[in-house]
């Protein structure tokens, strides 16, 4: 009975691997090989700020096969100008929560909604 829970809990767990700011060939070949056969491949691309486009159709692989092998495979926390670049790509099915936009983190909800007039005291 042991062996199932550590068997399950081993399955569900994902070890999220941090993609480096340039998103090369050689940084995808070496996520897959971090990522192992037969795990979960979650990346987190939030540090991503350059990509080479001979890097997406390996990345777009290895998620593909991923996910053909019956395991989770997604990109968290990419920034908006990777967003951007992803529309339209295949990789963009493989995007999941992604960063929060730079503006969002001066906007107060209680006092930047449409209605809010600031006191001139």
């Amino acid at each position: 009975m042991k062996t199932i829970e550590k068997t399950k809990r081993g399955a569900e767990a994902e070890d999220v691997l941090p993609l480096p700011e340039l998103l090369d060939t050689p940084a995808v070949v070496l996520a897959g090989l971090l990522a192992g056969h037969g795990r979960p491949v979650v990346l987190d691309a939030s540090a991503v700020r350059e990509v080479q486009a001979t890097a997406l159709p390996l990345l777009e692989t290895l998620l593909r096969e991923t996910r053909d092998a019956g395991l989770p495979a997604r990109i968290v926390g990419a920034p908006p100008a990777l967003r951007r670049r992803l529309e339209g790509h295949p990789l963009a099915a493989y995007l999941g929560a992604g960063a929060p936009d730079e503006d969002a983190l001066f906007v107060c909800p209680d006092r930047d909604d449409l209605g809010f007039q600031p006191s001139y005291r």
